[in-house]
């Protein structure tokens, strides 16, 4: 009995040297670790522990030449049963202030300390990772070299500004959207120059240009800019039962969308669901415009057409005298004979050719400098992705595809995804004055491959 009660013992001793006195120390990784920790630096540690479970994780920022150690981030991990907390690994997020941590700019070293519920973690002392970074808290220099912007709700400008060197990213911040500045359009490789936009439906609130560096360092400079706002116009379309029965099915079974028959009900997923889906794979072909301007002057409209539709329309939707739906139409509805050749607006770069959602057969060209321009309800399209195209080159013909009640075209302009008016680009005098000029008055930089 004696020896059966020692072996259990020994047992019993056995199980918790093995699951409370675990030796194996957490380990921690930094994902993307960072050279610099500014006011808003984004750190992402990942822990692990293979026995109790993780027990605390702190980020701690050490000061160089004996500095006091100050802790910017911890997450705590309670035990939850006899044997730990159960956490094998987490991911902890955080953004570091070192201006609100009291650390002085200069080298310091950023370090990872995690604690198991092992009864050995005493024995663990240390951090388990350390990485040597630079606080800087200095944001980047920033300087707007133009003045006396004018831009209208709906409409686009341009701004040259100087931005320090340290700066990552720079632009300006409208309605919670930055158009970035396009460096190397200049000589000087300190300016950008930022086409901008001011939404039709956003609060017009005074755009400003901002420059972040690599620490998270942010500086934000007002500018001389007046925004205008404008009313759009309010109109009621109304549905046929011939309209529904010929574009709903088609376009909901084509995107994937629930079809139950009701033919109201699927066109309300079709303006709303299929829109939206639509507006963000545009905003995605947008995202990596070509630097430089490719365009020469003002855009070409449809050739003798007239429109059936403005820019930023509010569009209200009957069916049998009752308002089903409201839209906002952003672009503008040009119509002239059936099948239409469809001209470039302006010199660009096809980055899309094919079926875009409500827009049907639709071709969207990149004029470089963050301005694009759409084509849609096409019947034929004739060029393709990657495709150099000229001012006036014939994209298509005219058509009904997509959400299209009859034969047209619907052009559209958009800056960094934003739609703009297309009236402003339909302007030379417009163009000259908010863009040309501005982009003329600083030396350009020289163009690869030209002689000299």
């Amino acid at each position: 009995m004696r020896r059966l009660l020692a072996l259990l013992g020994l047992l019993l001793l056995a199980g918790l040297l093995l699951t409370r006195a675990e030796p194996f120390a957490p380990t921690a990784e930094l994902v993307h670790p960072p050279d610099v920790v500014g006011r808003a630096t984004p750190i992402t540690v990942v822990a692990r522990d293979r026995g109790t479970g993780l027990g605390r994780v702190e980020i701690r920022l050490v000061p160089a030449a004996g500095g006091v150690p100050v802790v910017v981030a911890a997450r705590d991990f309670p035990r939850v049963s006899f044997f730990g907390s159960g956490v094998h690994e987490a991911t902890v997020a955080a953004t570091v202030d070192a201006a609100a941590a009291h650390v002085p700019e200069g080298p310091a070293t950023l370090e990872v300390w995690a604690t198991d519920h092992s009864w050995l973690a005493g024995l663990h002392r240390g951090p388990r990772l350390a990485h040597a970074v630079a606080v800087d808290l200095t944001p980047p220099t920033l300087d707007v070299l133009t003045n006396r912007h004018v831009v209208r709700q709906g409409g686009s400008e341009c701004v040259v500004y100087r931005v320090g060197a340290d700066a990552v990213r720079s632009g300006v911040e409208e309605a919670g959207d930055l158009y970035p500045g396009t460096a190397g359009v200049f000589a000087d490789p300190t300016l950008r120059a930022a086409l901008f936009a001011v939404p039709p439906d956003a609060d017009p609130a005074p755009p400003i240009v901002v420059a972040t560096d690599a620490a998270g360092n942010r500086r934000e400079q007002h500018f001389d800019v007046t925004v205008r706002t404008r009313r759009f116009a309010e109109r009621t379309l109304a549905l046929s039962d011939a309209f529904l029965a010929g574009k709903i099915p088609p376009l909901l079974r084509e995107a994937g969308l629930a079809d139950d028959g009701d033919l109201v009900a699927g066109f309300r997923r079709v303006n709303g669901e299929l829109r939206r889906a639509t507006e963000a794979r545009i905003r995605a072909l947008c995202a990596h415009p070509t630097p430089e301007p490719l365009w020469q002057g003002a855009f070409l409209r449809l050739p003798d057409s007239a429109p059936l539709a403005g820019f930023a329309d509010h569009r209200t939707y009957e069916y049998q005298g009752r308002a089903v739906d409201r839209s906002l139409h952003l672009g503008f509805d040009l119509a002239s004979v059936k099948a239409a050749p469809v001209p470039a607006g302006n010199a660009g770069r096809v980055v899309f050719a094919g079926p875009l959602g409500i827009y049907g057969n639709a071709v969207l060209l990149d004029h470089g400098l963050g301005l694009f321009s759409l084509y849609g309800h096409m019947s034929a399209i004739a060029v393709q992705p990657g495709d150099a195209v000229a001012r006036g080159q014939v994209l298509g013909r005219t058509g009904d595809t997509g959400l299209a009640g009859g034969d047209h075209l619907h052009f559209g302009l958009l800056v960094d995804g934003t739609w703009v008016d297309p009236v402003e680009w339909w302007d030379a005098h417009w163009i000259e004055d908010h863009v040309l000029s501005r982009l003329a008055a600083f030396p350009r930089a020289a163009v690869p491959g030209a002689s000299s």
